[in-house]
């Protein structure tokens, strides 16, 4: 390094040499970074990536499920008290798809207890619809039962789940 009326200055071409290796930091970092980003987001081999299943009550509640896959893949089966019965198969964006893992993670399924069936005080009713849902992330599945008394962010990720696979269509009004 050349020093000039008592300052150290760097050259051009040290510069470039300092650029370049910040540069190339800069990107062997974010290169380890860009896999854990999409571990993050791996779904279970060859398992579905989000499920539904809304079962029956003693009235007409919609009897139905899907299996929504990573690749956009849905596969409905409506079978009682719905718009479409049978099977169906559509894809949707992997927006939609981004999207319903965020409503997961935003409400902290994780940390959900895996069965809802009663009350503070241990109290149930019966005639109710059972709404099981999953995911299956990064090698871990996790399963909720919703009878009664879940927490209502449960029942708003239900209903998103109908509605950014694009199920309302099939089951019709609620």
């Amino acid at each position: 390094m050349a020093t000039g009326r008592g300052r150290a200055f760097i050259s051009a071409r040290q510069m470039r040499y300092y650029l370049r290796l910040i540069t190339s930091a800069c990107c062997l970092l974010l290169l380890c970074l860009i896999p854990r980003v999409e571990a993050q987001q791996k779904p279970c081999e060859g398992e579905p990536l989000i499920t539904i299943d809304r079962s029956a009550c003693f009235g007409d509640c919609p009897v139905y499920s899907a299996e929504i896959y990573a690749d956009g893949r849905v596969v409905y089966v409506g079978k009682r008290f719905v718009k479409t019965e049978g099977t169906q198969r559509f894809k949707i964006s992997q927006e939609r798809i981004a999207a319903l893992i965020k409503e997961f993670e935003r409400i902290d399924y994780w940390s959900l207890k895996d069965r809802y069936e009663s009350d503070e005080n241990g109290m149930s009713v019966t005639d109710q619809p059972t709404t099981t849902t999953s995911i299956c992330l990064n090698g871990k599945k996790k399963q909720v039962v919703n009878y009664y008394y879940a927490p209502r962010k449960l029942d708003e990720l239900e209903e998103k789940i109908d509605s950014l696979a694009g199920l309302y269509s099939l089951i019709g009004p609620l």
